[in-house]
């Protein structure tokens, strides 16, 4: 699938007029708790010709584009593979507020096409607020359990996940003060410390199940999931309180070289 993804991504730098610098997975892949059905998610940084950036009407920042089982475009309900893309930017600018996002596209270690920049990674390794990203992964959390597990809309264990993936790793920034693992199981298996073991055993048995292609079936609420998201989203007094004061020189720099393609 790699080969037949690095074909697309070519195919998309020509319809597009664009050239793409990296296209990674970050989705259930990337967080090893797919199944047999889950969908590719491909995400991209790509550039335009510099006179596209030099005109009235700004270019489009983003790119959206969904291919079903045989590879053509599709609409997003028959995905196979979901490309998402942030012209370099966009990126650069929600990188230096370290927005989790663009850390873990960076961060991916399923690389489909090009090379992630170095001085991006570098850095987002360095320079990364850990009180934004104690507060973003929080704000998935909440988006996630208000919209399908509270509301009662959509409660899964898909939706458990990533509910949970949000807390894990907002608590992950706020204790350990490091950027917190792409693989999801290894996040997992290092928090001992930040939550219940009871809670931890259910989220190993929901990734068993998620394996087993049973990650769609409608289901109850977890109750004691429920409570614990619920007190975990009342509570603040973990958050990080040192704020991060990084220099934006190299990004600029490096930006620059991008864009004059030097």
């Amino acid at each position: 699938m790699k080969e037949k993804i690095g074909k697309i991504c070519q195919r998309i730098e020509k319809e597009n007029n664009i050239r793409i610098l990296f296209a990674v997975e970050n989705g259930s892949r990337a967080w090893r708790i797919s199944s047999e059905d889950s969908n590719y998610d491909v995400r991209f940084v790509f550039v335009r010709p510099l006179n596209e950036y030099l005109q009235i009407n700004k270019p489009a920042e983003v790119i959206n584009i969904f291919f079903d089982r045989s590879l053509n475009p599709c609409t997003p309900e028959n995905t196979l593979v979901d490309f998402s893309g942030l012209d370099v930017f966009k990126f650069v600018k929600m990188l230096s507020s370290s927005n989790p996002t663009t850390i873990e596209w960076l961060v991916s270690d399923i690389v489909y096409y090009g090379n992630q920049n170095k001085v991006f990674k570098e850095f987002a390794m360095k320079n990364f607020s850990k009180i934004s990203l104690y507060h973003r992964y929080k704000s998935m959390c909440r988006n996630n359990y208000l919209k399908y597990l509270k509301s009662g809309s959509d409660v899964t264990y898909k939706r458990y996940l990533y509910a949970f993936r949000g807390l894990i790793n907002a608590k992950w920034a706020a204790n350990f003060r490091t950027i917190p693992p792409i693989n999801f199981n290894e996040t997992l298996n290092k928090s001992k410390a930040l939550l219940p073991k009871s809670i931890l055993n259910k989220l190993h048995d929901i990734i068993k199940l998620k394996l087993q292609g049973k990650e769609k079936d409608i289901i109850q609420n977890i109750v004691k999931m429920d409570n614990y998201v619920e007190s975990f989203l009342k509570d603040d007094g973990e958050a990080p309180s040192e704020k991060t004061h990084a220099t934006l020189n190299g990004l600029n720099k490096e930006l620059r070289r991008i864009i004059l393609d030097k």
